[in-house]
């Protein structure tokens, strides 16, 4: 009987958003409606265009003031862009944590 451990590389992994990096986005938000720079947000899911949206509202009745884009475009490729209300998309990278850093500066800069 012979023991042998059957490794599975990353490119086997399954690929897309996480839910740790949903949580790190919800987290922003906390974070901000603490000091009630931002008071709503939604999140939308599109399955079959592969794309879904965070977005942070500075009120319910106002424009988004920021979102957040996951987008699918490719078999094991994501895309992550922020919007800021009045620039447009402000970052696009294939790298979460990139496009992650960029979204909490922007709300950092609205906490006192």
């Amino acid at each position: 009987m012979c023991s042998q451990i059957i490794t599975y590389p990353e490119e086997n992994q399954k690929a897309g958003f996480t839910q740790r990096q949903f949580r790190m986005l919800d987290a922003l938000y906390l974070q901000a409606a603490s000091y009630k720079t931002l008071t709503y947000r939604t999140v939308e899911c599109d399955f079959d265009d592969g794309v879904a949206s965070y977005t942070y509202y500075q009120s319910a009745g106002h424009a988004p003031f920021l979102q957040f884009i996951i987008r699918k475009v490719g078999p094991r490729t994501m895309m992550y862009e922020v919007f800021k209300h009045g620039k447009g998309r402000i970052i696009k990278s294939g790298v979460f944590e990139k496009a992650y850093e960029r979204l909490a500066d922007e709300i950092s800069a609205l906490i006192p």
